[in-house]
């Protein structure tokens, strides 16, 4: 397929940032997947299918996530266009992790058909996928099979906030972690709170500071836990750190380890983050299993360094982090898709 001729549309559920910029850096529309209100099928995958049926025509329907999924796959059974799946949440993990508790839908379909009846109609019906990460790619490459084609291209952090993220000088001699997510579980803070004790038993000023709306009011009473709730500029997140913590039960690849970074905060995070691969290439310790003694272990580990290393470890975090510009991750999205399309 000619990547140049090719009219795309990226059908989107309430597009993330980042994604709204590759849908841009490839000139596509944005096409909302739930267009249509189908009465009593409302939030069921038949009213998914159904919408599907209404898209307008495009070459390419470039697929943001996992729900939106079973529509575009609807539309390409009966009505043709290729389907590009963006691999960028934790929906097509849960194929092969059944303990896994998210919330994409693919496991109610799962429970209905089987694993290997989803894992066929994906091979039949995914022409090619760009992952935002090679955890992602992993995961994704036994839904789809050995010859689909699958490139990675990572997001990035918005243009404001990585201008400022670039200007903080944080507390790295202070023993304060920081992690900045959602109140979801598969966020894993809960774990990150639990740990806390056994931290604090080789560190007794140790602190840490979950940001972000909407988490319990109770972890503040762990000691040394502060809900700081949303903070509205994230400098203020990162400035009183000297690590962030992503305890992530899963996660495709979460900007918060890339804000971090860019702001001079080393990053320790689970091996099921898919910001392993950015942790891994500044200190091979700063990846841990994905569990609360774990966890634990890896900020005793990383508090006991003298503050020489946690130096050059902030040093190698914040070039690591100037990676994640805008322009160079939407170019690098914009090459991903080419080589995807030019092999349909």
């Amino acid at each position: 397929m000619d990547p140049d001729a090719a009219r795309v549309a990226m059908l989107h559920q309430d597009p993330h940032p980042a994604h709204r910029g590759f849908a841009e850096a490839v000139g596509a529309d944005l096409v909302d997947y739930h267009r249509l209100s189908v009465g009593p099928l409302e939030g069921s995958v038949a009213e998914d299918a159904l919408n599907g049926l209404a898209y307008p025509d495009y070459d390419v329907y470039l697929v943001e996530g996992s729900r939106p999924l079973y529509a575009a796959l609807a539309r390409r059974f009966t009505r043709g266009g290729k389907l590009v799946y963006l691999g960028a949440d934790h929906g097509l993990y849960q194929l092969g992790n059944p303990d896994f508790e998210g919330s994409s839908g693919v496991k109610s379909l799962v429970g209905r058909f089987g694993t290997p009846a989803v894992r066929a109609v994906g091979r039949r019906g995914i022409d090619g996928v760009v992952a935002v990460s090679e955890f992602v790619a992993e995961f994704t490459r036994p839904v789809v099979g050995p010859d689909t084609p699958i490139e990675i291209a990572h997001p990035f952090v918005q243009p404001d906030a990585y201008d400022a993220l670039g200007e903080v000088t944080p507390a790295l001699d202070a023993n304060v972690a920081v992690t900045v997510a959602r109140p979801w579980a598969y966020k894993g803070v809960d774990m990150l709170v639990d740990a806390w004790p056994r931290v604090r038993e080789a560190f007794p000023d140790a602190e840490l500071h979950v940001v972000g709306g909407g988490h319990p009011e109770s972890y503040a009473e762990t000691p040394g836990v502060r809900v700081r709730g949303y903070v509205e500029d994230l400098a203020d997140a990162f400035r009183p750190a000297s690590l962030f913590v992503q305890p992530s039960r899963m996660d495709a690849f979460p900007v918060s380890t890339l804000e971090a970074m860019r702001a001079g905060v080393p990053p320790l995070v689970t091996r099921t983050a898919g910001t392993r691969s950015e942790a891994r290439e500044i200190d091979p310790g700063l990846v841990v299993e994905t569990n609360e003694y774990a966890l634990s272990r890896g900020v005793r580990e990383y508090f006991d360094r003298d503050p020489d290393d946690r130096r050059e470890l902030a040093r190698r975090a914040r070039e690591r982090g100037e990676r994640f510009d805008p322009d160079s991750r939407k170019a690098a999205f914009r090459e991903a898709f080419r080589d995807v399309l030019k092999e349909l």
